[in-house]
C-alpha cells in the first residue's frame, strides 16, 4: 500500500495540471499549430509519432474516419500490458468510427515498469494529448487490460483531469476514488478471468453516488481484452455521461447511444447468463436515466433480478467462488514441492476438465484457477530470472508452459532459460513456438543478452526472421 501511495503522489505531482495547460493563450496557439502539423496528412489508419516532451517515447493514434480538420474529438488512451500499441488500436477502430473517438496507445507502458518511469511516460503522453492531437480537453478517457488497466487506474485517479476510466481484467482502488475524477468508471471481467473477484467486490460499494457512476461488464471468456462490442458500449457510456455532465453539447449523440443499446439488445449480446444480461440492463438504466425513455429496460432489469432463476445463478456462482480459494491455495502450495512431471500430469487433467465440463460455473472456476496459476508463475519466473536464480527459474519456466501452453511469453522465457543452459536447439524450438503463439518483440529479443552468443547462428536468425511482424 505504501508503494501505491508513493506512485500516486508521483503521478499527482507530475500530471496534475497538464490537461489544463493548453488554456494559456501562447500554449493554445502552439497547440493548434502542432495539431495541424501532426494530423494534416494523417486522416486514415494508425499513425506512429514521437512525444514532443520526450522524443524517445513513441505513441500511436487512430483518427475516426469522419475526421475533419478543425474539429475537436474525445480521446481514449489505451494501455496494453505487453506494450503492443497497435493491437490495442486495431481491435477497436470500428467503435472509434461509430462514436467519433480518437484512439491512442503506446509501447512505452507495459508490465514491470517502476513508478518513476511510468510516471514520466504518462506525463509525456498527457502532454501529447493536449498539444499534438485535436482533442476536446474535457473528454479525455483512459483504459487498459490487466496490468495496463492498473496503470490506467493510477493515472485516472492522480488528479490529471481524466474524465472516464475503463478497466478490463483488473479492479481499481475504490478507496482512492473520490467520485470526482474520473466521473465514470467501467469495470469489465469475464467469468474465466482470475481477477473476476475484484470486479464482484464492487457490489460492496454503499455510496449511491458512486454506485451510479460504476458500471460493471461481464461475459463468458478468459482473461483478455474486452470485445469490440464491449468497447463500442464503453464509448456509448462515456458519451451518455458526457451529455449528462454537459461536456458534450450534441444532444443527437444520445440517439446514437440509444440505437446502439437497442441493437445490442436485439443481438445475443450478454445473453449467455441472466447475471450478464441484468448487468447490461443496469448499465442502460445508469447511463441514460433522465435522458431517454428507457422504461422498458428498467422493467426488464427489475423483473430479471427478482426472478428465481437469477437468484439461483447468483447463489451457484458464489458457492463456486468460495470453493475456488481452497483449490488455488492447494496449487500454490505445490509450487516448489511437486516436480515438473506432477505439474505436467496435473495440468493435463485440469485442461481436460475445462474442456469437458458441462457446468458453466464450474468451467469458469477452473479457468480462473488456471489463469491465476499462469500469472503466479509469470511473476515468480520474472523475479527469479532477474535474480539469476537459475535452478528455480528453470523449474518455473517448465511449469509456466505446462500451465499455460498457449501463452507466447511462457515459450519466450523458456527459450531464455535454455539459452542460459547453452541448449541452442531447444532455444530455436521454443522461439519458433513462441512465434506461432504470437510473440513478435524482435527488439526485445535482440536486447536479451542470453541470446548474444547465438546472433551469428543462421538457424537462430531464421527463427527470428520467422517471428510475425
Amino acid at each position: 500500500m505504501k508503494y501505491y501511495r508513493l506512485f500516486m503522489l508521483l503521478l499527482i505531482l507530475m500530471t496534475g495540471s497538464l490537461l489544463s495547460c493548453s488554456s494559456n493563450s501562447n500554449n493554445k496557439q502552439t497547440s493548434e499549430q502542432n495539431n495541424a502539423d501532426s494530423v494534416k496528412q494523417a486522416t486514415y489508419g494508425i499513425i506512429d509519432q514521437s512525444c514532443t516532451l520526450d522524443p524517445s517515447i513513441q505513441f500511436s493514434y487512430y483518427l475516426p474516419e469522419s475526421y475533419k480538420a478543425g474539429n475537436k474529438y474525445p480521446v481514449l488512451l489505451l494501455f496494453d500490458p505487453q506494450g503492443d500499441a497497435h493491437f490495442a488500436l486495431e481491435k477497436y477502430t470500428k467503435a472509434a468510427d461509430q462514436f467519433e473517438f480518437i484512439l491512442m496507445s503506446t509501447n512505452a507502458i507495459k508490465n514491470g515498469l517502476d513508478g518513476e518511469t511510468a510516471g514520466h511516460v504518462m506525463q509525456s503522453l498527457l502532454g501529447s494529448i493536449s498539444s499534438q492531437l485535436p482533442v476536446n480537453p474535457n473528454r479525455v478517457y483512459v483504459g487498459g487490460f490487466s496490468g495496463g488497466a492498473r496503470y490506467a487506474a493510477m493515472l485516472a485517479m492522480s488528479g490529471s483531469g481524466i474524465q472516464g476510466l475503463m478497466v478490463a481484467g483488473a479492479g481499481f482502488p475504490v478507496d482512492s476514488w473520490k467520485n470526482l475524477s474520473p466521473s465514470v468508471i467501467i469495470a469489465a471481467a469475464n467469468d474465466g478471468d482470475m481477477n473476476l473477484p475484484e470486479i464482484l467486490s464492487l457490489e460492496d460499494i454503499k455510496d449511491k453516488g458512486q454506485r451510479s457512476r460504476v458500471l460493471v461488464m461481464r461475459d463468458q471468456g478468459i482473461h483478455e481484452w474486452a470485445s469490440l462490442q464491449k468497447m463500442t458500449e464503453v464509448m456509448a457510456v462515456f458519451t451518455a455521461y458526457a451529455v449528462r455532465d454537459s461536456i458534450e453539447n450534441d444532444m443527437k449523440k444520445l440517439d446514437l447511444v440509444m440505437s446502439t443499446y437497442d441493437s445490442l439488445d436485439r443481438s445475443d449480446y450478454c445473453s449467455s447468463s441472466k447475471i450478464h444480461k441484468s448487468l447490461f440492463y443496469e448499465r442502460i438504466v445508469k447511463a441514460l436515466a433522465y435522458q431517454k425513455d428507457i422504461d422498458r429496460y428498467g422493467k426488464a432489469y427489475a423483473s430479471m433480478i427478482q426472478s428465481a432463476s437469477y437468484q439461483s445463478e447468483k447463489n451457484k456462482e458464489q458457492n463456486f467462488i468460495k470453493e475456488e480459494l481452497g483449490i488455488k491455495n492447494s496449487y500454490y502450495a505445490a509450487m516448489g514441492s511437486k516436480d515438473t512431471s506432477w505439474w505436467y500430469n496435473e495440468m493435463q487433467r485440469l485442461n481436460a476438465s475445462i474442456q469437458n465440463e458441462k457446468s458453466n460455473f464450474k468451467r469458469s472456476q477452473l479457468m480462473r484457477i488456471r489463469s491465476g496459476l499462469s500469472l503466479m508463475c509469470y511473476l515468480n519466473l520474472d523475479k527469479t530470472i532477474k535474480a539469476n536464480s537459475n535452478e528455480d527459474a528453470y523449474y518455473l519456466s517448465v511449469l509456466y508452459r505446462n500451465i499455460d501452453p498457449d501463452n507466447k511469453e511462457a515459450w519466450f522465457l523458456a527459450a531464455v532459460m535454455e539459452a542460459r543452459s547453452g541448449n541452442k536447439s531447444r532455444v530455436i524450438d521454443f522461439l519458433n513456438t513462441a512465434g506461432k503463439k504470437g510473440f513478435n518483440e524482435r527488439t526485445r529479443l535482440n536486447q536479451t543478452t542470453e541470446f548474444n552468443s547465438m546472433l551469428g547462428d543462421p538457424l537462430f536468425q531464421d527463427a527470428v526472421n520467422k517471428l510475425p511482424n
